[in-house]
Order: C-alpha cells, then sequence, then structure tokens
C-alpha cells in the first residue's frame, strides 16, 4: 500500500499545479453539492477536537442540514441555525445562547461551510488515499493569508459517491476532526427545523449575546 500510494503522489507531482487546483475544486465542489443538493441531508458523525496532534475531546452525534441551515445534536448540546440566528442548547446548564455566529464559527460545525472555505484564499493540491475502506481523493488546503481561519484543511472524499468523509482543519497550531459517518440526501426538513422550538423547552434560560 506504502509503495502504491508514493506512486501516485508521485504521478501527481508531475501534473501541472494549476491542473491539480481545477482537479481539487471540483472534488470539493462535487462534496459540497452532496451536502447542498436537492432536499435536506441527515448525516451521522464523530468530531474531535485536539491540542497539536493529541486527541482530547470527542463527541458524536446527528447533523441535518438544508443549504447554509443546520440543526445539530449531541449528548451534551443542541445547536439550531436558520441562516441567521443560532440558538445554543446546553443539556446540563438548561441554557439557551442566541447569536449571529460568524463565517470562522460556522466552519467550525457545518461541513458545507467548511468545505465551501476554499474559495476564499486557499492553494488546493489533491492526492489519493484509502479512508475505512474507501478509495478516496484527498484534497489539501492551505491558506494563502495569515487572517484565513484555518491554515490548513484535508478533505477526504468518497471517489464514488462524492460523500465527504472527514475533514481536519487546523487553527492556532491545533486539529479539529469531523468524521461524517453516514450521509443520507432527499430528506424532508422543514424550516422549523432550523429554529429553536422553545415550546419543547420550557423554563430555559435564554441568553441573548446578538
Amino acid at each position: 500500500m506504502r509503495h502504491t500510494l508514493s506512486i501516485l503522489l508521485a504521478a501527481a507531482m508531475l501534473l501541472p499545479c494549476n491542473v491539480m487546483a481545477q482537479s481539487a475544486r471540483k472534488v470539493l465542489d462535487a462534496a459540497a453539492g452532496r451536502l447542498t443538493g436537492e432536499g435536506g441531508v441527515v448525516a451521522q458523525f464523530k468530531a474531535t477536537a485536539f491540542t497539536g496532534t493529541v486527541p482530547q475531546e470527542e463527541v458524536t452525534g446527528t447533523l441535518r442540514m438544508n443549504g447554509a441551515r443546520f440543526h445539530m445534536q449531541t449528548a451534551q448540546m443542541q445547536a439550531w441555525f436558520d441562516g441567521t440566528t443560532e440558538w445554543t442548547l446546553l443539556t446540563d446548564t438548561r441554557e439557551v445562547n442566541i447569536a449571529e455566529p460568524t463565517e470562522e464559527e460556522l466552519a467550525a460545525i457545518n461541513p458545507t461551510t467548511l468545505i465551501g472555505i476554499y474559495k476564499k484564499g486557499y492553494a488546493a493540491s489533491i492526492s489519493s488515499a484509502t479512508l475505512r475502506g474507501r478509495a478516496t481523493h484527498v484534497v489539501h488546503l492551505i491558506a494563502k493569508r495569515k487572517d484565513m481561519p484555518f491554515t490548513e484543511i484535508y478533505v477526504d472524499v468518497d471517489k464514488g459517491t462524492n460523500d465527504p468523509l472527514c475533514i481536519r482543519a487546523k487553527r492556532d497550531g491545533n486539529w479539529l476532526r469531523l468524521s461524517l459517518l453516514s450521509i443520507q440526501t432527499r430528506q424532508d426538513l422543514p424550516a422549523s427545523a432550523f429554529t429553536f422550538p422553545a415550546n419543547d423547552f420550557p423554563g430555559v434560560e435564554v441568553i441573548d449575546l446578538r
């Protein structure tokens, strides 16, 4: 396997940089299309936060998306985003924080935002690998400017389905890994799925941070 990957990487290095970049962008566009295509998307995920390269915290949950809107649910919290406003419910404190998140904050939660970030100041290259037994494209993004939200990003995309399988992003020397374990497309998700259902959580404390 190591020899095979070495051959693939060596062959890729022979391609002109602009051809590699165009191919990488096509892969990312296809992956984003799987998450933003017709209908809603429901994905099971595992997110891991690292200090440097040492894993520190891991959560699993369900992510429902329709365009820029999403609802994320884990054992510790829930978050709803309607395209402008985000409601974050902390399970243990029974608090709901209301905010208007930045693109950087959204990218840490929403894989669609993170995949599409390459359009704003990242150099892209592409290679091949295998992840969870599936042949993948591995798109590597490097920030062109110091003020970019992430200095480095890797996106693993299934070659057969265009499903994004894993996204790794580096910020301030630390890594965040988002593994998408399953993706269901064409799901019926009404607009109400992306706003906080206050009637379902009576008595919670509301903190407006806008």
